[in-house]
């Protein structure tokens, strides 16, 4: 039986999309060809592949086993297109990424709109989200993620730290007088803080020792870190926070809280990508590019298994 690459392709967007009309966002063709192209596919192979709603798409039983065979294959093509591509510096098709809001927006965001503007015919689909998704589930190409990784599956190149703070606003402070004169982590147990999730756990250094906590009055539970910095500035609690967000508003500063010299450990960000797929040339420049953005070096890729990193 002879199919055809690009009715497979498109199935395969569609698949990954969830959608019609995002697989044809994607691919910049209209939403009645990719319809046509999956129904000519699904003609052929004589089996339904897709659930139809007026939603949404579903694999169905044989779409899924057709998608997890064909995918990775239609993947190695693609990585070696544009390993070819970028013999000329010509990246094409799509790279779909993954970043957390606060890191995309005051990190690295603008060198990838940089490199996405670099490169015209290269489609840059950016998803902001602080969850941790399933990059090969959801077709993701390219995700930044903060550590500690989720699970092996992932090839893991370490980009940068990002450094926090723990601090509260002068208000709360004068209602608290005595949060200055703490000297450990776990005391912390005793007054309201601001969490801001995925952040469930607030890691402490002091030289060579390490401790971590979960802070356990909570005044507030905030998952956008902006927010959760203007929680803090507003005297609703402590807040652990990327030292960034506690900078430039002289109108409600933040108060650095020395806690006994222990000192918030720093975070390290990540560029994570699927170990099943081969490094695709458009997904090592977009790497290379945010990482150069901010003058660091390139380190080699390795196993997130290798780096210890798991929940």
């Amino acid at each position: 039986m002879t199919l055809s690459y690009d009715d497979v392709a498109i199935f395969l967007r569609v698949a990954r999309e969830g959608s019609f009309v995002g697989a044809a966002r994607s691919l910049r063709v209209p939403v009645s060809t990719v319809s046509r192209r999956v129904a000519a596919l699904e003609a052929r192979l004589k089996t339904q592949l897709l659930r139809r709603t007026t939603r949404a798409v579903s694999l169905t039983d044989d779409g899924r086993a057709f998608s997890d065979r064909c995918g990775q294959a239609v993947d190695e093509i693609e990585a070696a297109a544009d390993a070819l591509s970028a013999n000329g510096q010509n990246l094409r098709g799509t790279i779909r990424i993954t970043a957390p809001h606060f890191a995309c927006s005051e990190m690295f965001g603008p060198y990838l709109l940089e490199f996405a503007a670099a490169h015209p015919d290269l489609v840059m689909d950016i998803r902001l989200t602080d969850a941790t998704p399933d990059l090969i589930e959801e077709g993701v190409d390219l995700a930044f993620q903060f550590g500690p990784l989720r699970d092996g599956r992932f090839i893991a190149r370490k980009l940068w730290p990002v450094r926090y703070v723990l601090c509260a606003s002068q208000a709360f402070l004068d209602r608290h007088p005595g949060i200055m004169r703490l000297s450990h982590p776990k005391e912390l147990a005793a007054h309201p803080c601001v969490l801001t999730p995925p952040i469930a756990s607030w890691a402490f250094d002091l030289g060579s020792e390490q401790t971590t906590i979960r802070p356990r009055i909570l005044s507030a539970v905030v998952d956008d870190l902006a927010l959760g910095a203007l929680a803090v500035r507003r005297g609703v609690g402590i807040g652990y926070l990327p030292e960034s967000l506690t900078l430039g508003n002289s109108a409600e500063p933040l108060i650095d809280i020395p806690l006994g010299g222990w000192r918030p450990a720093p975070r390290e960000l990540f560029a994570v990508y699927p170990a099943s797929r081969q490094l695709s040339a458009k997904v090592r420049a977009a790497i290379d590019h945010a990482a150069a953005g901010l003058d660091w070096y390139k380190r080699p890729a390795i196993s997130s298994q290798d780096l210890g990193l798991s929940r």
